[in-house]
């Protein structure tokens, strides 16, 4: 009925895309107002299954999740997508193709969480399975990595013989990616299986009161930089990144943390710093692939997480 406010729909998941990069994925009802939401550009709802299902090489259908970090296009017309490389956007007709219709099987050593705890704190404490991981060569070294909004990462590596562990510190009533990265240390490779984001639990207490503006953060850190790369007789790539300093940093308020991510696997490092303005050294990187670097600031009173986007390392 005109002059009437529509209704607010059931909760679901939605992207927020900038660059062609999943930013964060929200739970919100398509209607109120968001923070998030209003802040950024393109907001796409996920589909149901939270990714794409397609039939791998051996003809069995998997889940590919749409999860923080995600490289994706998006319909912006039934013929239209838009595709980001290497931060252009460009346009092109496509056929949309057939999703399979069949359960999708998940892939092996793909990570389960099994129990998650909220802390005194509003803090989660997640426990994830890894299945499988017995069978991996001696050379593979695994570890599991819940990424959150903002794509700020914790890393826990798994000893010999050790297929449970229990990730700290997330933030409470907030969407998380969790995965298994597998390194082969004899060539230098990765393989990242990520599943679809997982909600951590919410906390019942009155929302905390922030220690930091992402207004703010936005407007005063500046954005790092590659200060020299340095390709080793194996050749991996090591790189030196000028990290920024961060104003009014308190380490018991905020973490402030230098992020490199693989753009096609996934697969990040991530260094925590005390706020200070200094030079970090990232080795083991792969000569000839595309790695985007940022800074994550995390308000820990509340797990906003502000994004400075900086220069990127090309092939």
């Amino acid at each position: 009925m005109s002059g009437q406010t529509p209704a607010p729909t059931a909760k679901a998941k939605y992207a927020v895309i900038v660059d062609g990069v999943v930013d964060r994925i929200v739970t919100w009802d398509g209607y109120s107002r968001n923070r998030v939401i209003d802040s950024y550009g393109i907001i796409v709802k996920l589909p149901t299954n939270a990714g794409v299902k397609y039939v791998d090489s051996n003809g069995v259908t998997r889940l590919k999740p749409i999860t923080q970090g995600s490289i994706v296009s998006v319909y912006v017309a039934p013929d239209v997508k838009v595709t980001p490389t290497y931060e252009i956007t460009q346009l092109s007709p496509v056929t949309l193709p057939t999703e399979p219709t069949d359960t999708a099987v998940a892939q092996a050593n793909a990570p389960v969480v099994t129990t998650q705890v909220l802390n005194a704190d509003n803090s989660v404490s997640m426990t994830v399975d890894v299945a499988g991981i017995q069978d991996l060569p001696s050379t593979s070294v695994v570890s599991v990595y819940t990424v959150t909004d903002g794509r700020s990462t914790t890393a826990v590596g798994l000893t010999q013989g050790q297929s449970t562990v229990t990730i700290n510190d997330l933030p409470q009533d907030q969407n998380v990616t969790v995965k298994t990265v597998i390194r082969d240390t004899l060539t230098n490779t990765e393989t990242v299986i990520s599943n679809p984001v997982v909600a951590t639990v919410a906390s019942t207490a009155p929302a905390p009161t922030s220690a930091r503006s992402d207004t703010t953060d936005r407007a005063t850190i500046t954005a790092p930089s590659i200060s020299s790369r340095v390709v080793d007789a194996s050749g991996a790539l090591s790189v030196a990144i000028a990290m920024p300093a961060v104003p009014n940093f308190d380490s018991s308020k905020s973490w402030a943390t230098l992020i490199v991510r693989d753009n096609k696997s996934g697969s990040t490092t991530a260094i925590g710093t005390d706020g200070t303005a200094q030079t970090l050294n990232v080795g083991s990187l792969g000569e000839g692939r595309d790695y985007t670097v940022s800074v994550v600031v995390r308000d820990l009173a509340t797990g906003q997480e502000t994004v400075i986007k900086g220069e990127g390392i090309s092939k």
